[in-house]
């Protein structure tokens, strides 16, 4: 009997200790729940933020880096005229005789200096070469030039061209072509051949336009590329190559040899005239991030950087 009466006594004991938690310690563990919550929670939105920012940045640098990449070859082209100075070029064409322009424009609401670029149709050639060797002589007046290994698909009527011999050249509009023989709409206003050493080539070329185009209800405001028309007065409308989105604003700045100094940071209407004088061109470029990218801190949730890029066409001044 005394052990039934000990395992009695026994679990009454043991069921007075489990009672359970008293309301101080319930208010106590709540408190410290919702303050290690609290914590989580901070740290989870801190770390979303510094990824948003990071996120942010890198679409602006990654936006700039493409600009920059992608008009640095356009740049450094401009002025290309084989390997003759350019003021002994003729332009035949009456609208391609400065290989660098600037134009202040504004268009749907947008004002900006509207850039043109001259600059060579690079690997037209069959031999990857940016041009074609006359083939024969072509005396002054000519409008039919023979041009070795071209085919007659390469260039379509209209396209521009410029006859360049180290000594003159010559830039015109493309009539027609067929296998190894160019038609001109002009006259030539030199001689090509004569003297076999200066080996007179025809190269294809063609004009860039550095364009802003005003946001619509399917784009944000964009800085494009936009080729010639057929006018040759003009960039097409449209966008033929996106550069960036999300563009507030560009600006351009020159910097000009004069005598045996440079004159720097000049506008476009302080350059009008003298772009032969042109050495570099520098580019303040203006981006926004996206409505989908919202960051903290920064104006209606809108982070805005001013990129600046500095290039230099390499053909001006020869």
């Amino acid at each position: 009997m005394k052990p039934s009466f000990c395992h009695r006594q026994c679990r009454l004991q043991g069921l007075r200790r489990q009672q359970g938690i008293g309301l101080v310690e319930l208010m106590l563990g709540l408190v410290l729940g919702l303050f290690i919550t609290g914590m989580a929670l901070q740290y989870f939105l801190t770390i979303r933020a510094t990824a948003t920012t990071q996120e942010a940045l890198s679409y602006l640098q990654e936006s700039a880096r493409h600009v920059s990449h992608r008009l640095q070859p356009v740049m450094r082209n401009i002025g290309f005229s084989g390997c003759t100075p350019w003021s002994s070029v003729s332009d035949n064409t009456g609208t391609h005789a400065q290989p660098l322009a600037v134009k202040s424009v504004t268009e749907d609401g947008v004002s900006y200096d509207r850039l043109a670029m001259q600059i060579p149709a690079l690997a037209l050639a069959d031999d990857g070469q940016r041009g074609w060797q006359l083939s024969s002589a072509a005396a002054q007046g000519d409008r039919s030039i023979e041009v070795k290994s071209y085919s007659g698909e390469q260039l379509s009527s209209g396209s521009y061209v410029m006859i360049s011999d180290c000594e003159s050249g010559d830039i015109d509009t493309v009539s027609g072509s067929e296998d190894g023989k160019l038609s001109l709409s002009s006259g030539l206003q030199h001689g090509y051949g004569g003297n076999q050493q200066t080996r007179p080539f025809v190269y294809p070329f063609e004009r860039w336009y550095l364009v802003m185009l005003a946001s619509t209800s399917d784009n944000p405001q964009r800085l494009c590329l936009s080729s010639d028309n057929a006018s040759g007065d003009g960039p097409e409308a449209g966008c033929a190559e996106e550069l960036a989105s999300y563009v507030n604003e560009i600006q351009l700045r020159f910097d000009l040899a004069v005598g045996s100094g440079y004159a720097v940071d000049q506008t476009a209407s302080q350059v009008a005239g003298r772009w032969d004088q042109v050495r570099r061109i520098h580019l303040d470029l203006a981006l926004s991030t996206p409505p989908s990218l919202q960051i903290e801190g920064e104006a209606a949730g809108t982070m805005q950087r001013t990129f600046s890029m500095t290039f230099s066409p390499r053909n001006l001044g020869l």
